[in-house]
C-alpha cells in the first residue's frame, strides 16, 4: 500500500485536493425523489433487516420500497452500520410533503452526504490513473482529474443524490482493472472488473450492464479465443448480477420482471427521435453537453493521439461507452431527466470522457496547450458555479423540468439559476433561496463561527491543488535530467 502511494502521490494528492472542495460545497441534504428512496431503503434494510420502508414515506402517495436498483442503496450500509448510535429522522405520518425528509435528516448529513464525496473523489483518481496508464504521463491525469472533478458536472454531483456517479464510478474502475489485467494478467484485476461490473447492474441494470462493452472489449480483443476465460468470468458476474436483481425484484415488487418503473410509460420508454435528442442533449442550454463539459472536445484529440499509439482497443473502450449511453439517453422519453443540473444521464460517461480529455491536452499544438486545457477547464468550472451555490429546489428545478423549457436561453444554469438566490443565509431550516451550502445553513445553529470549517476546506484543496502541480513539475524536470 505504502508503494502504491508512493508511486501516485500527485495523483493522490490531487484527489484529496478534490475531495476538500466536495466537502466545502456538500448540501448535506437530499436533493431528489430517487436520492429519498435509495437513503430510506438503507435506513430500512440496514436498521430494521426489511425491504420495505419502515416507517412508509409518503410523497404524493404512499412509498413502502425503493423503484432504484438496491446497489443504490447498499452504498449506504457500511456507514450506516458503523453510526448505528445516530438517531434516525421519523417522517410526519400522513398524507402531507414533510419537507424534513429532505432538509432535516441529520444522519443523512453526517453519513450519507460524505459517501457521494467519496464516490465521487473515487471516480476522479481512477480518471487520472487511467490516463496515468494510457499515456505514460503525469500531467494527463492531473488534467483528467481537473477536467471530471471541477470541469464537468461531477462536480455537482458531488452533492448527491442520484445514482448516475456510482455508475460512473463502476464504469471507471471496471475500465481502469481490465487495462491493468490486459497488460499484467493478474487475477486480482480480473476479480475487480466482475466485482465493478456486479454492482453496477445492481445500481441500474441498463447503465450498469453497459460495462460489458467496454470489459469485453479490452479484455478481449483483438484475440477473442485466446480470452475465453476473461470473458466468460465476467459473463457469470454479469448474470449473475441479472440474477440478483430478479431475485430482489420478486421479494419488493412482487415479480422478477417488475423493475420499479412502469414499461411504456415516460418513466421507462425511449420515445423522443434521435434527430430530436441529440441536439437536445448537446446544445441545448440547459442541459447541454457541450456546455456543462467544455473539455469534451480535447477527448476528440486524446482519442486520435491514443489511436495512433497502439491503444486502439482501450479508445474503442472508452469512446463506445459514452456514445452508446449518449444514445440511449437522449432518445429517453424523459430525456431531461427531472429537477437536476445538466444532463444527468450522461453522468456515467464522464470520468471516461474525462482520461480521453486528459490525453488530448498534453497532444495539443504548442501553440493551443499553454490556454486551451486551461480555458475548457475554467468554462466547466464557471457552469458549476450555480449548481453549487443554489439550491435546485429552491425554484430552477421546477422550472425547467420539461424538454422545450430547456431551449429558453435562461435555462442556462449561469443566467437563470440566480434568479432563486434571494439572501446568502437561510432563515429557517428548508428554505431554499439561500445559499445551498451546509456551512452556510449551519449558521441557523452556530452562528458565522460554522463558515470556518468552510474556508478551512477551500483552503485545503488549493494548497493540495498547487501541491500536486508541483510534483509534476518535479517529476518532469527529474526526468529531463534523466534523459540528457
Amino acid at each position: 500500500m505504502r508503494r502504491a502511494l508512493s508511486v501516485h502521490v500527485a495523483e493522490v494528492t490531487a484527489t484529496l485536493a478534490v475531495s476538500c472542495l466536495f466537502l466545502a460545497v456538500m448540501s448535506g441534504h437530499l436533493q431528489s425523489i430517487d436520492g429519498l428512496v435509495m437513503w430510506r431503503q438503507a435506513l430500512s434494510m440496514t436498521y430494521h433487516l426489511s425491504w420495505s420502508f419502515v416507517p412508509p414515506v409518503w410523497w404524493g402517495s404512499v412509498l413502502t420500497s425503493s423503484s432504484r436498483g438496491v446497489g443504490a442503496s447498499f452504498q449506504y450500509v457500511p456507514a450506516l452500520f458503523v453510526f448505528r448510535f445516530l438517531p434516525q429522522y421519523n417522517p410526519n405520518q400522513g398524507n402531507v410533503y414533510d419537507l424534513g425528509l429532505l432538509y432535516a435528516d441529520r444522519l443523512y448529513l453526517l453519513v450519507g452526504a460524505p459517501v457521494w464525496v467519496v464516490v465521487t473523489a473515487a471516480a476522479a483518481f481512477l480518471s487520472g490513473l487511467t490516463a496515468k496508464e494510457l499515456t505514460g504521463s503525469r500531467r494527463a491525469a492531473l488534467w483528467a482529474i481537473a477536467f471530471f472533478s471541477l470541469g464537468s458536472p461531477a462536480f455537482a454531483a458531488s452533492r448527491g443524490d442520484t445514482p448516475q456517479p456510482l455508475i460512473a464510478l463502476c464504469w471507471i474502475a471496471g475500465l481502469y482493472a481490465s487495462v491493468l489485467y490486459r497488460r499484467s494478467r493478474k487475477p486480482v484485476w480480473l476479480w475487480i472488473v466482475a466485482a465493478s461490473l456486479f454492482y453496477g447492474v445492481l445500481v441500474r441494470p441498463l447503465e450498469g450492464s453497459m460495462l460489458l462493452i467496454g470489459a469485453l472489449a479490452i479484455l478481449c480483443l483483438p484475440a477473442p479465443l485466446k480470452s475465453i476465460r476473461s470473458a466468460m468470468a465476467v459473463g457469470a458476474a454479469w448474470v449473475s448480477a441479472v440474477l440478483v436483481t430478479l431475485a430482489t425484484n420478486w421479494v419488493r415488487f412482487g415479480s422478477p420482471m417488475n423493475f420499479g418503473y412502469r414499461l411504456g410509460t415516460p418513466e421507462a420508454s425511449w420515445t423522443t427521435p434521435i434527430w430530436q435528442g441529440v441536439p437536445n442533449a448537446l446544445i441545448s442550454p440547459g442541459r447541454g453537453v457541450l456546455w456543462e463539459f467544455p473539455a469534451l472536445i480535447l477527448a476528440v484529440v486524446g482519442a486520435r493521439w491514443l489511436w495512433s499509439h497502439e491503444r486502439r482497443v482501450e479508445v474503442v473502450a472508452l469512446s463506445t461507452m459514452p456514445v452508446v449511453l449518449f444514445i440511449e439517453s437522449c432518445t429517453f422519453t424523459d430525456w431531461v431527466g427531472g429537477w437536476d443540473w445538466g444532463f444527468r444521464f450522461f453522468q456515467p460517461a464522464l470520468p471516461l470522457a474525462a482520461v480521453l480529455a486528459g490525453a488530448g491536452a498534453i497532444r495539443l499544438p504548442r501553440v493551443w496547450s499553454p490556454w486551451a486545457p486551461a480555458l475548457l477547464l475554467s468554462a466547466g468550472l464557471l457552469w458549476n458555479v450555480p449548481a453549487i451555490t443554489t439550491d435546485i429546489l429552491g425554484g430552477y428545478g421546477a422550472a425547467y423540468q420539461d424538454g422545450p423549457a430547456n431551449w429558453r436561453l435562461e435555462s442556462f444554469p449561469l443566467i437563470g439559476a440566480w434568479r432563486y438566490l434571494q439572501h446568502v443565509f437561510p432563515e429557517h431550516g428548508t428554505d431554499g433561496n439561500a445559499v445551498d451550502i451546509v456551512w452556510f445553513r449551519a449558521t441557523l445553529v452556530a452562528g458565522k463561527a460554522a463558515l470556518l470549517p468552510f474556508v478551512a476546506l477551500l483552503a485545503s484543496g488549493l494548497i493540495l491543488w498547487v501541491r500536486s502541480i508541483r510534483l509534476v513539475a518535479g517529476d518532469e524536470r527529474d526526468g529531463e535530467l534523466v534523459s540528457s
